[in-house]
């Protein structure tokens, strides 16, 4: 979508995945994360949560692609990101991000576009909350 295709407060239904073993040892094995309560069983019994959890950056980076439809090819830059983890998620939770337009700056070369999305699991649970901003074409003249 060009800048001028986007309202503010226009909402986006976004992806869902249901996260899994292999989710998490991948995205360890990858980034070098390998803290105790994403891979040790036995250890994480002990804390409130009773079972392994997903990394935080795994969740955010399974709710990115949500902006992906919205901004599409007219994106020409990802210019920031902020999360916050609320909740944690589980392997088995299906994860289902919504996106929102925040913000909208007309700039000189391209606009200006804020998205806000809420990440929940299948329970309700909200698990992230997130804002991304990134640059966007303008349409065509003519």
């Amino acid at each position: 979508m060009y800048f001028e295709d986007l309202k503010l407060g226009q909402k986006f239904p976004g992806t869902s995945l249901t996260v899994t073993e292999a989710h998490i040892v991948v995205f360890g094995s990858i980034t070098g994360d390998r803290a105790w309560l994403h891979f040790n069983e036995e250890m994480v019994k002990k804390t409130p949560f009773g079972r392994r959890i997903a990394h935080g950056m795994l969740t955010a980076s399974l709710a990115l692609p949500s902006i992906v439809p919205i901004l599409g090819d007219e994106a020409v830059t990802h210019l920031s990101d902020t999360f916050t983890y609320r909740d944690p998620v589980f392997i088995g939770d299906t994860i289902t991000t919504q996106c929102e337009i925040a913000d909208l700056q007309r700039k000189s070369k391209w606009g200006l576009v804020k998205l806000r999305y809420v990440t929940r699991t299948q329970k309700g649970n909200i698990v992230m909350e997130g804002e991304t901003v990134a640059g966007v074409r303008f349409k065509p003249v003519g």
